[in-house]
């Protein structure tokens, strides 16, 4: 009786484990529910959080593209994109006093992401758990990594990496909001803010990918792998992916990858692909 007690206890304990191992990977991969609003407490009291209204952030996307369906002399060299002239919200000053590996800010307002953006002189994977004054933190912060990027975007394509958090931290809402229908219904564009110029992406493109390293399989200042990477990526073909044709980039144009965990499969990546418009 004793021993049928033991078994009888030790079966539900294993049941309840299990149970719990279970919904924790539901959890985990973003089964239960996908987040769409970063928490309200995403700020750092320690330097100035900047604000941008939807009136300043109409202000820094008012303008005007190439015109996709104009003819266009493949062969032209691409001219310079010039940096736009506003005032910057983010007072780097303060924010370098604070923590000197802060690059640069990014700002989308669908979804709402406002977050610095670092880079560690030394250690790729410093951020990884550490927020932008180098505490501790599960989620982490936003970063590229020092192997590979430069500190001033100015590379052909760049990769910010961000945590897909389930409460809607880092890069938690990217995947959710960014898959509705009517998302590229119209132009949606990344700001990033940098101590020297504010830099303006379009976005044109967005999928799920295996987790391979891009910037370590592809060199993008090579004569020729921008264009082959850029041309089997709109080859690609599924139901999560969604590619602007027109707005495709080419030799000469600088490229921002946001990367973050797939929801349902944290071992893939989630892709965002923004064009420099200005």
């Amino acid at each position: 009786m004793k021993n049928r007690i033991v078994w009888i206890v030790l079966s539900v304990i294993m049941f309840m484990a299990s149970v719990a191992l279970i919904l924790y990977y539901l959890w985990g991969n973003g089964y239960l529910w996908k987040a769409k609003k970063a928490p309200a407490a995403q700020t750092y009291a320690e330097f100035t959080y900047p604000s941008i209204d939807e009136s300043q952030m109409a202000s820094l996307t008012d303008f005007t593209t190439a015109d996709p369906s104009a003819p266009s002399d493949p062969d032209a060299t691409p001219e310079p994109v010039k940096p736009i002239d506003i005032e910057c919200p983010v007072d780097f000053d303060e924010l370098q006093s604070t923590n000197a590996e802060i690059i640069g800010w990014i700002y989308m307002s669908s979804p709402e992401i406002s977050l610095p953006i670092l880079r560690s002189h030394t250690d790729d994977t410093w951020y990884l758990y550490r927020d932008a004054v180098g505490q501790y933190k599960r989620g982490g912060s936003l970063f590229v990594e020092h192997e590979y990027n430069s500190h001033d975007f100015s590379d052909p394509v760049t990769v910010i990496y961000g945590h897909r958090m389930n409460s809607g931290a880092m890069f938690g809402t990217l995947q959710a909001t960014l898959s509705e229908d009517d998302y590229f219904n119209c132009d949606r564009f990344i700001v990033i803010f940098t101590p020297g110029v504010t830099k303006i992406y379009q976005i044109f493109a967005t999928l799920p990918s295996d987790s391979d390293h891009i910037l370590y399989y592809n060199d993008f200042n090579a004569e020729g792998v921008f264009d082959e990477y850029f041309d089997a990526l709109f080859r690609e073909t599924g139901v999560d992916v969604q590619l602007i044709p027109e707005a495709k980039p080419k030799q000469g144009d600088h490229v921002i990858v946001l990367s973050s965990c797939l929801w349902g499969d944290r071992s893939k990546r989630y892709l965002v692909f923004a064009k420099q418009v200005y």
